[in-house]
C-alpha cells in the first residue's frame, strides 16, 4: 500500500518538479553575473563550460538543459568557497 502511495505521489508531483527545474534561457546573463562572482577552481570552471554550452545552444530545451548543469556546478563551488572561509 506504501508502495503504491508512494508511485502515485512520484507520479502527481513529477509534471510540477519538470517545470519547476527548467531554467530559462533569458536567465544566462543572471547565470554569467553570478558566475563571476565566485572564486576560481574546477566547479567554477565546470559551471563556465556548461554556460558557454547554454548560449550556443540551438533550443530552449537544449539551453535549459545546460543551465541546469551550470545551477549544479555553481551551487557546488559556493558551497566550497564556504568551506575555506
Amino acid at each position: 500500500m506504501r508502495v503504491a502511495f508512494l508511485g502515485l505521489a512520484l507520479l502527481l508531483l513529477s509534471p510540477g518538479l519538470a517545470a519547476a527545474a527548467a531554467i530559462p534561457c533569458s536567465d544566462i546573463p543572471k547565470a554569467q553575473h553570478f558566475l563571476d562572482g565566485l572564486r576560481p577552481g574546477p566547479n567554477t570552471r565546470a559551471a563556465r563550460r556548461h554556460l558557454d554550452a547554454a548560449k550556443r545552444a540551438k533550443s530552449e530545451h537544449q539551453c535549459s538543459a545546460e543551465l541546469r548543469k551550470v545551477d549544479y556546478y555553481a551551487r557546488r563551488s559556493t558551497a566550497a568557497d564556504k568551506r575555506q572561509h
